[in-house]
């Protein structure tokens, strides 16, 4: 049984939107926790009935604009030290969260970034290639701003990292995936055309040159993060992520020749 702790020292926001399918096990896992404040914007499905059978959850309706003004107005309603910043099909292995307990009574660092063992099926993957995030951090200390189709936290202070991971394991339906891809693959685009290729990392590089990146990330995930050793399940996702960058070349294609119609015209 785990020891409640105190909404002045941690709460965790959850951002959520026809989350049904996820959020009741990532609840599940954070009964440990005396408040928990979710951000919906204005589901439809059966999220708002499941978050209400917690007890220790605190639910605020806010039209979806951007993920970061999102998060940023989540931590706003926060009156603890720290915040707990989850997606609301993050699953939190009891090592995981006892390594929470630990990090809130530290004095030296201000942000803590978590990886993840992506799950696929209700099985993890050997390996993936999502980047570190930022979940556990000082409310006084960091913010976040919007980058391309996700967000970013701002840290103002040091930062380290959990030796732990937490499980991403969405188990939405395959169409609810490709209609999210779709606008994200938009964001990104506006993101890259606005930006110039110097101020890019690599990764943004490559996607501008279109045809590379859909043909780099199949073989990344395939053969570098060794997905083929994982069967299907390391297809399945070999194949999303590269589906997600084909979205964005086809999107980039589109907007510059959109672009130098008008400027012909």
């Amino acid at each position: 049984m785990h020891k409640l702790i105190p909404a002045k020292i941690l709460t965790a926001v959850i951002l959520t939107w026809n989350e049904e399918e996820n959020i009741a096990r990532t609840l599940s896992r954070l009964n440990w926790l005396e408040k928990i404040i979710v951000v919906d914007s204005m589901s439809t499905d059966k999220t708002i009935e499941l978050i209400q059978s917690f007890h220790n959850t605190e639910i605020h309706t806010r039209k979806f604009d951007t993920h970061a003004t999102q998060w940023n107005y989540g931590v706003s309603i926060c009156n603890s030290e720290w915040v707990l910043s989850l997606d609301a099909d993050y699953i939190l292995p009891d090592a995981f969260i006892e390594e929470i307990k630990q990090n809130i009574l530290r004095t030296d660092a201000d942000a803590f970034y978590a990886n993840f063992d992506f799950v696929v099926f209700g099985k993890a993957l050997r390996g993936n290639n999502t980047t570190p995030r930022a979940v556990l951090f000082k409310k006084d200390k960091c913010n976040y701003y919007d980058d391309g189709h996700t967000q970013r936290l701002h840290i103002d202070g040091k930062a380290q990292s959990f030796k732990n991971k937490i499980l991403h394991d969405d188990r939405k339906p395959l169409s609810r995936w490709l209609y999210n891809q779709g606008k994200y693959s938009l964001k990104e685009t506006v993101m890259l055309m606005q930006r110039s290729n110097e101020s890019l990392p690599l990764t943004g590089r490559l996607r501008k040159r279109k045809i590379p990146a859909p043909i780099f990330i199949f073989f990344y995930c395939l053969f570098y993060k060794r997905m083929i050793l994982n069967g299907w399940r390391g297809w399945h996702y070999t194949l999303q992520r590269t589906l997600a960058e084909i979205l964005i070349s086809m999107r980039l294609t589109e907007a510059e020749k959109l672009e130098k119609d008008n400027s012909t015209n």
